[in-house]
């Protein structure tokens, strides 16, 4: 994949006119993140714009007491919320969003996205669906937080990945981290579950036994 293959995955580029098309391509650049590479740090003055081709970015805040929590997670064909908004409003951003898989994106500077913002209908309809996305996602852990046990919420998070695994490889402290909480709160957690037979546990991996008993915990 290049810089033209992920930009004519993205709607606001292929529903453009030729001529800004063809802008918009001269001021892109195409950027390869491995694994844990970041794609912007809270506190940073961004002055690129991504979207993303293949990947995920995963985008979270980090707390006083070092402690991780996700805010939600940008894939194929997406551009991050906050990452956007900073760019835009040019302020610092809010969060950090960091490769956890190998990740193509494509860049715009600051100044190429203000100008399709006013040049291009598809792509307000663009930041108006990413807006969208990113306050559903935001409102959602919100409403999981504030009203959902640390039980429930990681027996979801199991049955979200195994819809397409049986197998999960993933750490406890990775786990902790999504929910924004600690690694051991996790593994209490996973061996009750485990006790209950919904799951086997092995280092680093989680495995699926009984999808049932582990609906019936959320």
């Amino acid at each position: 994949m290049d810089k033209q293959d992920i930009l004519e995955r993205l709607d606001f580029y292929r529903d453009a006119p030729a001529e800004l098309q063809s802008t918009t391509s001269a001021a892109a650049r195409y950027v390869m993140l491995a694994p844990g590479d970041f794609l912007f740090r809270e506190g940073d003055v961004s002055n690129e714009f991504a979207a993303v081709g293949a990947g995920s970015i995963r985008v979270f805040r980090i707390g006083a007491t070092g402690r991780e929590i996700t805010l939600y997670h940008v894939r194929s064909q997406e551009s991050s919320l906050v990452s956007m908004l900073a760019v835009l409003l040019a302020r610092p951003v809010i969060a950090t969003g960091q490769a956890e898989v190998a990740t193509e994106a494509v860049v715009l500077p600051a100044a190429a996205l203000r100008e399709l913002v006013v040049t291009s209908d598809s792509m307000r309809r663009y930041i108006f669906e990413t807006v969208t996305r990113g306050l559903v996602e935001v409102t959602t852990l919100l409403e999981d937080v504030a009203f959902r046990t640390m039980e429930s919420r990681l027996a979801a998070l199991l049955l979200q990945h195994f819809a397409t695994a049986d197998v999960i490889s993933m750490r406890h402290e990775d786990i902790a981290a999504e929910l924004g909480t600690a690694r051991e709160v996790v593994s209490r957690l996973l061996e009750n579950y485990e006790r209950r037979g919904a799951i086997n546990l092995s280092r680093g991996r989680v495995e699926m036994r009984d999808q049932a008993a582990l609906r019936q915990l959320i």
